[in-house]
């Protein structure tokens, strides 16, 4: 039976009664809202090297310098997002965290030309080193034949094969300078780590008769990789020096989080030109915010298969935009859904339709969110709607706004919430947030400057994919600039997965898998 059944029905009474990001095409400086937006684009088609689209117009290495806020200092050699890393190619790499997290614990190190090797593949005596190291482990001679007793990594590699980690192959050998693979990874970091558990998700090129199928199985199961978006995990191929330190990161972060009580994940997935957002706890705990479209149904899917989600705790719909609650209506057909908190804003498409309707035919606990409730979802995280008003003509003012606090962390979840709906917020909340997903993918219908005054975000995110309504506006990307604020999009940056730690949070974006 519907917790809200009687909500749920006035709704379908009502409805009855009444009557995407594709490959750049070639783009000029007037394309882009801010300069560092410019910046990125010109460096991922090759800049400073190779200008296709005419950016770069004195030659300096450095695109659109009239767009708001360029920034004078800025070297190309730095990266694409303008920042030097602890190594050369690390700036600005989507590993760089994780790179500098095993950095952090002298774990990993770089090479003598300044570089971490982020492309190059990591061999198997580099990695019986690094765990060896991180384990603590006594050292041991090793017994194979081409490991010899002046080999750099002997003691180490001899250490991993006492311990019952680490082996070699039927002829003896340990081929320690040849690269490890993915397969043979996951059978490693399985039994170094004792990892256990078991993921729904398959893979492809994965058959359940693979030597490593259940070890790979764990890692899903733990979150430690997702595979491809192709549905693939490439077994056999060669795991280079970035993949490793993310892998091996996600692990001790996972071990730390079971010391410290806990701590989450958000992901703010591409879907183009719309909004989704996925929130996991450390408990196990799932809350997915609407879906974007209905053609990135898929592509929600694919994301929560990655991040080896086999179940929606809590399903948000903020308002009935089709770039908002299409795609929830795949994830309803596919996942086992515990419960719906939705605006209570009727709507008259069929995507609306069809969406209340499998709630209806799944029994599917559905309620309506109430301005000032404390949502039920983990006993880590304080989520409370700060806006809800369905009686609004405005679908967009009727959007559900959430605020949800982890520890120290805040963010602020604002749907498609107008000028209007912040107003009101700022006068009845403390609308503070470490993190603000800028509302309305950046409309100039929202993010005035008195609410971003209030918000006081370090980060922000723009979910937005090709469109023709202008998204993000430029006085909206200035007003952020101007705040200080980091600006991740989903239209340059792709999928952002933020993970809350004891220092705080940190960010990547892009291949996280």
């Amino acid at each position: 039976m519907l917790k809200n059944f009687f909500s749920l029905f006035m709704i379908l009474a009502l409805i009855l009664s009444s009557g995407v990001t594709t490959q750049a095409a070639d783009k000029n400086c007037s394309d882009f809202s801010t300069w560092k937006e410019a910046q990125k684009f010109f460096e991922s088609q090759g800049g400073p090297k190779s200008d296709p689209h005419g950016l770069d117009r004195n030659g300096d290495g450095v695109a659109c310098e009239s767009l708001p806020g360029f920034d004078p200092s800025y070297k190309p050699s730095q990266g694409s997002t303008g920042q030097t890393g602890l190594f050369t190619d690390t700036g600005g790499h989507w590993a760089e965290s994780n790179i500098d997290f095993l950095y952090n614990l002298s774990l990993v190190g770089g090479y003598n030309d300044g570089s971490f090797g982020v492309k190059k593949s990591i061999t198997r005596a580099e990695v019986a080193t690094i765990i060896t190291r991180h384990l603590g482990l006594s050292s041991a001679k090793a017994s194979f034949s081409d490991v010899s007793s002046k080999h750099w990594a002997n003691s180490s590699i001899g250490a991993i094969e006492k311990a019952g980690i680490m082996g070699g192959y039927k002829d003896g050998s340990f081929k320690p300078n040849a690269p490890i693979t993915r397969a043979e990874l996951s059978a490693l970091l399985v039994r170094a780590y004792n990892l256990s558990g078991k993921s729904s998700l398959s893979f492809s090129d994965v058959s359940s008769k693979h030597w490593a199928y259940n070890s790979i199985q764990v890692l899903v199961n733990n979150k430690i990789t997702g595979g491809y978006p192709d549905g693939t995990f490439k077994p056999s191929n060669d795991v280079n020096r970035a993949e490793f330190a993310t892998f091996l990161a996600r692990i001790i972060r996972n071990e730390d989080m079971k010391i410290a009580g806990g701590e989450i994940a958000v992901s703010f997935i591409d879907v183009g030109q719309g909004d989704s957002i996925l929130l996991e706890t450390s408990n196990g705990n799932t809350m997915l915010v609407d879906g974007g479209h209905r053609y990135a149904g898929d592509e929600v899917i694919a994301h929560l298969n990655r991040r080896g989600v086999s179940k929606i705790d809590l399903m948000v719909s903020t308002h009935p935009d089709a770039d908002h609650i299409g795609g929830l209506i795949d994830v309803l057909s596919e996942f086992p859904v515990e419960k719906v908190l939705d605006s209570g804003k009727v709507h008259t498409t069929q995507t609306y339709n069809d969406y209340l309707t499998l709630i209806d035919q799944k029994n599917i606990s559905f309620e309506i969110a109430q301005e000032g409730q404390h949502v039920d979802f983990d006993d880590n995280v304080i989520i409370q709607v700060l806006s809800s008003t369905n009686a609004s003509s405005d679908l967009n003012e009727s959007s559900v706004v959430l605020k949800v606090i982890h520890e120290d962390v805040s963010i602020l979840l604002t749907g498609d919430a107008t000028v209007e709906n912040e107003r009101d917020m700022m006068q009845k909340y403390n609308v503070d947030a470490d993190i603000l997903k800028v509302g309305h993918h950046g409309s100039s219908t929202s993010t005035s400057i008195d609410f971003l005054k209030s918000v006081t975000p370090d980060s922000a995110i723009l979910s937005y994919g090709d469109n023709s309504y202008g998204h993000p506006d430029s006085e909206v990307v200035q007003r952020l600039n101007n705040m200080y604020t980091t600006i991740w999009s989903t239209y340059y940056d792709g999928s952002i997965l933020l993970e809350t730690d004891d220092n705080g949070y940190s960010m990547i974006s892009g291949d996280m898998y």
